[in-house]
């Protein structure tokens, strides 16, 4: 479909100009039976890229046993979105956050009792050489360096807020390319000079996540990466809701003039969310701040929400 390449502070597929329209559709939260549906609705918008993590949990179960059936099918989830004409980006964690269950870390690893999550220890890499092993052979006949959609990829998820480890990212970043993965490299981390520095690598492509003021988001970028590309890999054009709590909703005007800010500044941008979907079962991840605050199972509430002038075609350059 085209390779994602940077010059300066843009990006061009196959030599032409290019613009990051993304909005995340997680398939282990829709049923496959509404993928295409959501994907086709995420088009009908105008957008042209589709995101998705990956949830360990869901294709390991249990240590060596592997699924990649059903709703676990993310083949099948990338083979729909390149149907309806869609890019793909891929965030294969091994964490992913996501207000979903230990962060999609199988809950399996703490039955070690010294177990160090997110970092060198022995035990937890050898785990996630294992599912990258089984992962990532499937991913590489659809990156777009072999015809197919997947355009781009991250490495670990917003790291900046956990750690510094960088040693533990640049194992990563090699066991991805050791794998076969040579589209795009990026991580994802919040606008702040601790997050960037403890979650960014040297030559690998820096996005910042925020729900509002970008010019104060990608001037901290551009301090981290002067002259480079802007990118919002996470717009939180909503927010999700604690059991217990008020239901949370935002504006759609105010999501909007964030959003065109964005766009007049260049950048690309990636709604999170476009459609959230359910977390099955106990899948629903939790907060502790003031206390245990566990996250609403169903009808995650990042939803798309801006006027109908941005419904359609967006008024930039020919993709």
């Amino acid at each position: 479909m085209g390779k994602l390449t940077i010059k300066g502070d843009k990006f061009y597929m196959d030599g032409e100009p290019f613009t990051i329209l993304s909005g995340a559709i997680h398939y282990y939260r829709v049923v496959p039976e509404y993928w295409e549906d959501r994907l086709l609705k995420l088009k009908a918008c105008g957008f042209n890229t589709v995101e998705t993590y990956v949830a360990w949990n869901m294709h390991e179960s249990k240590p060596g046993k592997f699924c990649f059936e059903g709703i676990c099918d993310i083949v099948r989830f990338i083979e729909t979105a390149q149907r309806v004409g869609l890019y793909v980006i891929v965030r294969p964690g091994p964490y992913i956050c996501t207000e979903w269950e230990f962060g999609g870390l199988p809950a399996w690893l703490l039955k070690d009792p010294g177990m160090r999550i997110r970092c060198g220890y022995k035990p937890y890499i050898e785990a996630v050489d294992r599912f990258f092993d089984a992962l990532l052979p499937r991913l590489v006949p659809y990156l777009s360096t072999n015809g197919g959609p997947i355009i781009a990829m991250q490495v670990e998820n917003e790291y900046g807020s956990f750690g510094n480890d960088l040693e533990y990212l640049e194992y990563l970043k090699k066991g991805m390319e050791d794998r076969g993965i040579d589209v795009l490299l990026f991580t994802s981390d919040g606008p702040t000079d601790v997050m960037l520095q403890g979650g960014t690598l040297p030559g690998v492509l820096k996005t910042v996540n925020f729900g509002s003021r970008p010019k104060e988001a990608f001037s901290k970028l551009e301090e981290y990466q002067p002259g480079g590309p802007k990118v919002c890999m996470e717009y939180w054009n909503g927010w999700f809701d604690h059991w217990g709590d008020e239901h949370i909703i935002r504006d759609g005007d105010d999501v909007a003039q964030v959003l065109d800010e964005m766009l007049s500044m260049g950048a690309g941008v990636n709604f999170y969310m476009f459609h959230g979907g359910t977390n099955f079962g106990f899948m629903n991840g939790a907060n502790h701040g003031n206390g245990y605050e566990p996250t609403v199972t169903s009808i995650w509430r990042y939803r798309l929400l801006f006027p109908k002038r941005h419904m359609g075609k967006w008024n930039l350059p020919s993709q």
